[in-house]
């Protein structure tokens, strides 16, 4: 009966690992169906600025200014397909959608950047991104580029949730 019970747990532990693998496999297997990729640079103990930017394929960013930026809440505006389009496709030439979902931080007093890629089905979030590959970084920057408030073209939605 012990053996049995052995048998079937295990059993039961390995399909769930497959029914988890595919899930991962599938949501990694078409990197070209990427909805929208965000970065948010999050407060260190001092006074670094804490900002979400988000770019979706069909050309529109949204920028969250939370704490210690220059103007405080969302603030939208339309980039064009083709400029948010060029981010998100380096997302897919550098193969992102391999990366490990946490980076070991080992200066507790930076500032947080965390990797947001939504496909249509699922997401990948890579925390501490600063301390992975260096196009992380890299990224980071082109969609601050492109997402981040610089004028005052871009129209005020709301303000934030501050947690």
């Amino acid at each position: 009966m012990k053996k049995l019970s052995l048998l079937f747990l295990m059993l039961a532990i390995v399909v769930a690992g497959n029914a988890r693998e595919k899930k991962c496999r599938k949501c990694q297997m078409k990197p070209r169906k990427i909805v929208s990729v965000s970065i948010w640079r999050t407060v260190c103990f001092g006074s670094c600025p804490e900002y979400k930017v988000k770019l979706t394929k069909k050309g529109m960013a949204t920028y969250t200014a939370k704490r210690f930026t220059k103007d405080t809440g969302i603030f939208e505006k339309n980039v064009g397909r083709d400029k948010a389009m060029q981010v998100i496709d380096k997302f897919v030439k550098y193969r992102v959608d391999t990366c490990q979902e946490n980076y070991e931080n080992m200066i507790p007093d930076i500032a947080g950047l965390i990797i947001t890629i939504e496909y249509k089905r699922c997401k990948k979030v890579i925390y501490n991104a600063h301390f992975g590959p260096k196009y992380l970084e890299i990224l980071a920057t082109d969609v601050e580029a492109v997402g981040k408030k610089q004028d005052a073209s871009w129209v005020k939605t709301g303000m934030p949730e501050l947690n």
